[in-house]
C-alpha cells in the first residue's frame, strides 16, 4: 500500500510540475507578444524620436540690384534700401500618431507590421534672440523698424516652408525611428516590418527567421 501511493504522489508531482511548466511556458509567450504588440509603447517611442535640425535663415531685401552704370549709382547713393537678415532656427521633425494612423498587426505569416503616418515638420523655431541684421541706407532714406518686421515675417514663412517641404529631413527622421524600434525589437527576435503612410513597408531584420507568435485570444 506505501509503495502504491508513493507512486500515485510522484505521478502527482510530476503531473503538476508539467502543468506547472506549460502554463508558465504559454504565459511567458503571450507576456512577450502584449510587450511586442503594444501601441501606446511604441507610440510614445516612435514620437520620442524626433530629429532636431538646426540652422541659419537668411534673406536680403533691396531695392536695387547689382549692376553698373550711372544711373544706378545715383539711384544707390540717394534711395537705395537693402535690408539683411539672419536668424537661427531650430527645427524638429518626426510623426504624430493616434488610432487612425497608427497599428500593429500579426500578419499570416508571423510577421509584426507596424503603420505609422510618415514623417513631417513638428515644430519650427525661430530664434529672435540670436537674430544679426544689417541695413544699407541711401542719403533720402532713414531706418524703418517697420521694414525690418516685414522682411522678417516674410523670411519665417519662406524658411518655415522650405523646412516643411524638406524631403531629406523628413527620411532622416524615419531613419531614427526605425533604428530605434531594431533596438527596442532586437532582444525580442521577431520578424518585423514597418510602413510610413503609403509607402513601401521596410524589413527591420531581413535574415532574421521569425519565431512563432501566440494571440491572446
Amino acid at each position: 500500500m506505501k509503495l502504491k501511493h508513493l507512486v500515485v504522489v510522484l505521478l502527482l508531482l510530476a503531473l503538476l510540475s508539467w502543468l506547472a511548466y506549460f502554463f508558465g511556458k504559454q504565459q511567458g509567450s503571450v507576456q512577450v507578444t502584449n510587450i511586442a504588440t503594444n501601441e501606446i509603447l511604441i507610440k510614445e517611442i516612435a514620437e520620442l524620436a524626433a530629429l532636431e535640425v538646426q540652422g541659419n535663415a537668411q534673406i536680403t531685401e533691396s531695392n536695387v540690384d547689382n549692376s553698373d552704370g550711372f544711373f544706378q549709382s545715383i539711384r544707390k547713393a540717394f534711395i537705395e534700401k537693402t535690408i539683411n537678415i539672419s536668424i537661427p532656427y531650430v527645427a524638429k521633425y518626426g510623426i504624430q500618431a493616434d488610432s487612425t494612423t497608427m497599428s500593429i498587426n500579426v500578419e499570416k505569416d508571423k510577421t509584426l507590421l507596424i503603420r505609422l503616418p510618415e514623417a513631417k515638420l513638428l515644430s519650427y523655431e525661430m530664434r529672435l534672440d540670436k537674430a544679426t541684421q544689417s541695413s544699407t541706407q541711401g542719403w533720402l532714406k532713414t531706418e524703418d523698424y517697420n521694414s525690418y518686421n516685414a522682411v522678417q515675417q516674410k523670411l519665417y514663412k519662406q524658411s518655415k516652408a522650405e523646412a516643411e517641404a524638406s524631403l531629406k529631413n523628413k527620411e532622416l527622421a524615419q531613419e531614427k525611428i526605425i533604428g530605434i524600434l531594431k533596438n527596442y525589437y532586437k532582444p525580442l527576435g521577431y520578424q518585423v516590418q514597418v510602413q510610413f503612410g503609403s509607402n513601401k513597408s521596410i524589413e527591420l531584420f531581413p535574415l532574421l527567421e521569425a519565431p512563432s507568435i501566440q494571440s491572446d485570444n
